[in-house]
């Protein structure tokens, strides 16, 4: 019996007959080129694994990544990759209830209720949108939008440091503060930034 050739998917690694036109673990086009050398493997916020470039989600824990004003997660532009060695991200942290923590780096990241699945009593856990929020890094800051579904703010709303930022577009974070989410004070995230050495 002669064993037939398998088509690699480029965004999760899954093997598929040759005719096939979609993946048949994640959907997307086989037909898609290989990705090019621009594009950088993505490092899950909430379990630091490696996902290729152009993955939606985790494939060990399932955290969606962030794909806002039309860039895909994983891909460099011209102009970050000429100033990316100038100015590369702090790995910032959010420290979640109960201790656990999201890692950020310079890519868009959503604080949303998968962050909080098992750990929440149901009623509280439905209090969190999807998308809840969203952290984003530019010119050497990173900011928290209050997000939602379609990014017009979440259902219940988010306070940074005790003030309601609903409808209030990007605000910027600082070392300890505080994020509470849907007016649940058991949901309080703290933002931290890396020590400086001395």
């Amino acid at each position: 019996m002669v064993k037939q050739p398998k088509l690699l998917c480029q965004a999760c690694g899954t093997e598929n007959d040759t005719d096939e036109i979609s993946c048949r673990r994640c959907k997307l086009p086989l037909t898609a080129a290989a990705p090019d050398i621009t594009e950088a493997n993505i490092i899950c916020p909430r379990c630091q694994k490696t996902n290729n470039a152009g993955s939606f989600f985790c494939y060990a824990c399932g955290k969606y990544f962030a794909d806002i004003e039309g860039a895909k997660p994983g891909t460099v532009s011209k102009k970050k990759r000429r100033s990316a060695k100038a100015r590369s991200a702090p790995k910032a942290k959010i420290i979640m209830p109960g201790g656990s923590e999201l890692t950020l780096t310079s890519a868009p990241v959503f604080i949303e209720r998968s962050d909080f699945d098992s750990k929440l009593p149901r009623d509280i856990l439905m209090q969190i949108s999807r998308q809840h929020a969203l952290i984003t890094y530019s010119r050497g800051k990173y900011y928290l939008q209050d997000y939602g579904r379609d990014g017009k703010g979440s259902t219940n709303h988010t306070k940074l440091n005790g003030i309601d930022i609903y409808g209030k577009g990007k605000k910027s974070l600082k070392d300890s503060d505080k994020i509470e989410l849907a007016g649940q004070q058991k949901l309080t995230l703290v933002f931290r930034l890396p020590q400086e050495p001395e």
